[in-house]
């Protein structure tokens, strides 16, 4: 890790910020640190920023924050949604269950989430999980109402198990979902990840789902 040249980077990046110090503070005054009062729209786990930089380009009138862990994802994110807007986002080094932390109830206009880990190789590992009940009332209680949450995965068992905990908790309307997004009216080209350009025409489906709170 010593020896990771965008630890630097990610550190001296003014799109970027990446200890808690600087991101805690910033919970329920999101509008004052991008100074406007513009909707909020959360990427969680942006990895190297293909679809990040797309709606910071599709979306000037928002303000856009990503979350990703890894330095040389944050970076290359920055360096992508620099390319098209510098003004509009925000870029954390943070992980997802600590949303609680970051903002306050009702901040968040849209949230996307596509293909976090499924840590799926063992029963015991899916507590690492990210999608879990207490995970999704988190998400719940800092969206706004008729907010969005966009999620996609390739693993059927995760995309299920997600889609019954919410059914279960009976708290975001379930909208558009399908098993094959590719193949559904709904897909769109524009907007899909490196993850899903690397896959095209192979036969992984992806599967999707749109939930809504009312």
């Amino acid at each position: 890790m010593k020896n990771n040249p965008y630890i630097q980077l990610v550190q001296n990046d003014n799109n970027i910020l990446n200890i808690p110090e600087e991101i805690y503070p910033l919970k329920g005054n999101w509008n004052a640190y991008f100074k406007n009062k513009n909707p909020l729209i959360l990427e969680i786990g942006t990895g190297m920023g293909n679809f990040f930089w797309k709606i910071a380009l599709e979306n000037p009138n928002k303000n856009l924050i990503g979350m990703e862990i890894r330095y040389k994802r944050l970076f290359q994110s920055a360096e992508k949604a620099r390319k098209w807007n510098n003004n509009n986002f925000v870029l954390l080094k943070d992980f997802g269950q600590n949303i609680d932390k970051i903002f306050s109830s009702w901040e968040i206009a849209e949230s996307y989430i596509f293909f976090p880990d499924p840590w799926s190789n063992k029963e015991r590992q899916r507590k690492h999980r990210l999608l879990q009940e207490d995970f999704l009332l988190k998400l719940y209680d800092i969206t706004q109402i008729w907010g969005k949450l966009f999620f996609k995965t390739d693993h059927r068992e995760y995309f299920e198990s997600t889609k019954k905990i919410v059914e279960e908790q009976n708290l975001w309307n379930i909208g558009a979902w399908t098993y094959n997004y590719e193949d559904s009216e709904i897909f769109d080209m524009k907007n899909i990840t490196e993850f899903e350009a690397l896959y095209r025409g192979t036969k992984t489906d992806i599967h999707y789902i749109e939930l809504l709170k009312l």
